[in-house]
């Protein structure tokens, strides 16, 4: 917990103290604190995380003790994968329209560590590699003379017999024919 004192015109929102960690492991929520005290009340505290962040945007930071005048702002950023940084600033404004920023200028950062996550393997590319390679032997099965079908020779050799059974039909009626 680091205690910070700014001093400047006394209407200003002051950051008492703040409850930020600066390295936290991956796959962990990371709960970000302030205490702020006022003059005037505290209407609004934002959290922003800068552009390079993951998460870049503006968090509004909820009033979890205290008042206005004197309370503690959290907000909870979602938890991070493996690697990275946070680059962040906190805002506070008061009712009167004074404000100040956590830090006093620039950003501050949390980086997040852990071990590395094992790489997965990639089973969905193996499952369509084996797929389309039962498609493409089922095809070739099915469509492949011989197998299912006659061959072209086998075509024209079932072809020729029928024609040659027609012309013995034929002949046999002929000569049934010159009998009578």
């Amino acid at each position: 917990m680091a205690v910070i004192f700014l001093h400047g015109a006394a209407a200003e929102p002051v950051f008492v103290s703040t409850d930020i960690p600066q390295v936290v492991d991956a796959g962990q929520p990371i709960t970000v604190v302030v205490n702020i005290t006022s003059q005037q009340p505290v209407m609004s505290v934002w959290l922003t995380l800068n552009p390079a962040s993951p998460d870049y945007g503006y968090f509004q930071m909820n009033l979890t003790s205290g008042n206005e005048t004197s309370g503690s702002w959290t907000y909870v950023i979602p938890a991070r994968p493996w690697g990275g940084h946070i680059d962040y600033f906190i805002t506070a404004r008061d009712n009167s329209g004074d404000s100040s920023q956590y830090p006093a200028s620039g950003t501050s950062g949390i980086e997040i560590t852990g071990e590395e996550p094992p790489k997965q393997f990639p089973w969905n590319i193996v499952i369509i590699v084996v797929f389309l390679g039962v498609v493409l032997v089922l095809t070739e099965f099915i469509h492949k003379p011989g197998l299912y079908r006659p061959t072209g020779r086998e075509r024209a050799r079932k072809l020729e017999e029928e024609d040659r059974k027609r012309e013995e039909e034929d002949m046999a009626k002929e000569n049934t024919e010159k009998d009578y």
